[in-house]
């Protein structure tokens, strides 16, 4: 029983911790991903803009 009790304490401590890490590390992860979002914004308006420069560099 002590053992049951013991595992699953041990496991909730370890959840929130992990939760309260990811909470802090948050915002960083965020801006991060907005950054990779508009990276990949600015290369799909190039793609449209230089369609034929594209389609000669990488033909199918």
């Amino acid at each position: 029983m002590m053992l049951m009790f013991s595992a699953a304490f041990v496991s909730a401590r370890a959840q929130d911790a992990t939760v309260e890490r990811i909470k802090a590390s948050a915002p960083t992860i965020k801006k991060w991903g907005g950054v990779v979002l508009i990276g990949v914004g600015v290369w799909f308006v190039a793609l449209a803009a230089f369609a034929d420069f594209f389609a000669d560099l990488y033909p199918v």
